[in-house]
């Protein structure tokens, strides 16, 4: 990929979206130091769509590509207004409660729509360790950048977003994803 192409990557990479929407909420819900090793499940999701892709890519005809990808996105929208339902309803926790788990991050980074575009787009290159290895640490820049924006909300102290008002802004933008990839489904 190009300098430019890896620069639009990275800012597709740090565009809200539902990782990184878990990241920043999980940061400021139960901090950094319970949040960092979601970067590692964002980091795996995203190499494992890569990698499928490109297997089912060189197996599948067009067609079956075309209803493949209307599955995914069928389960993608399902799986983020549960998370949001999820989210939405969880009581409020003492603090040694995770709201957000390792295997939510790896399941929404896994369907995530910002996921199969990296991966269709990397498809269109030679695929390198080099290449794979540069968007692994893009992917984990990214994240982190949310974590970042999580520990500023959560050092400012601010009662705008207690925990109640938090999980209800974050299960809203994950029900917002499920609206906007079902619209774009249709």
């Amino acid at each position: 990929m190009l300098d430019l192409d890896l620069l639009a990557l990275g800012g597709l990479l740090l565009t809200p979206g539902p990782t990184n929407i878990l990241l920043a909420f999980s940061t400021i819900s139960s901090g950094a130091r319970r949040t960092v090793p979601m970067l590692g499940a964002a980091v795996l999701a995203y190499m494992a769509i890569i990698l499928a892709v490109a297997a089912l890519a060189a197996l599948i005809s067009t067609g079956a590509q075309i209803e493949l990808r209307t599955g995914v996105r069928i389960c993608a929208v399902l799986w983020l207004f549960w998370l949001a339902y999820s989210i939405w309803i969880t009581e409020d926790p003492g603090v040694e409660v995770r709201l957000v788990t390792v295997r939510q991050v790896f399941v929404t980074t896994l369907v995530n729509p910002k996921a199969t575009i990296v991966a269709l787009l990397v498809q269109s290159e030679s695929m390198t360790v080099q290449l794979l290895t540069t968007i692994a640490a893009l992917v984990g820049l990214a994240g982190a950048a949310w974590i970042v924006v999580g520990l500023m909300v959560r050092r400012s102290g601010s009662n705008l977003l207690g925990q109640r008002s938090l999980r209800q802004v974050s299960a809203i933008c994950l029900a917002g994803f499920g609206i906007i990839l079902a619209g774009s489904s249709l």
